[in-house]
């Protein structure tokens, strides 16, 4: 969100988080400007692979926005599939009801340690020992 002045607001950060994984919306807003990615910069930075695909697939994407994403995705670890992390989105799945994407980010979050950094905190709160922050609240 913009503070008053038109500048991407930065959120605080819960004390002891120093590996998160960014969910895609929050890739999305930190291209936009809508979050200032100097809140991450304290921090080691990842984001699952299917975060590159959903931010950067979007259909209505533009041009400038894309070379954003993408210069941003390449600051950060991205955390590549692995066995571990499939059969965890499968067990996600299997548990409630949940989007794919959903699942292999928060499988990608779990299996790595993170605390995963999103806006929809809500779609994760069924995921009991999954950390979850919010950095737009």
């Amino acid at each position: 969100m913009l503070g008053s002045a038109g500048y991407a607001r930065i959120a605080r950060c819960p004390e002891g988080i120093s590996l998160i994984l960014l969910d895609s919306n929050i890739l999305i807003y930190a291209s936009k400007n809508l979050i200032n990615a100097r809140i991450f910069s304290h921090h080691e930075v990842g984001y699952a692979s299917v975060s590159a695909i959903e931010s950067l697939g979007y259909h209505k994407i533009r041009a400038s926005e894309m070379a954003i994403l993408q210069k941003i995705l390449l600051g950060y670890d991205k955390i590549h599939l692995t066995d571990e992390i499939i059969n965890r989105a499968v067990s996600l799945r299997q548990h409630k009801k949940m989007g794919l994407g959903d699942a292999i980010v928060a499988a990608s979050a779990l299996s790595n340690d993170c605390t995963l950094w999103t806006a929809n905190t809500e779609d994760f709160a069924h995921i009991s020992d999954l950390k979850l922050f919010n950095p737009l609240s």
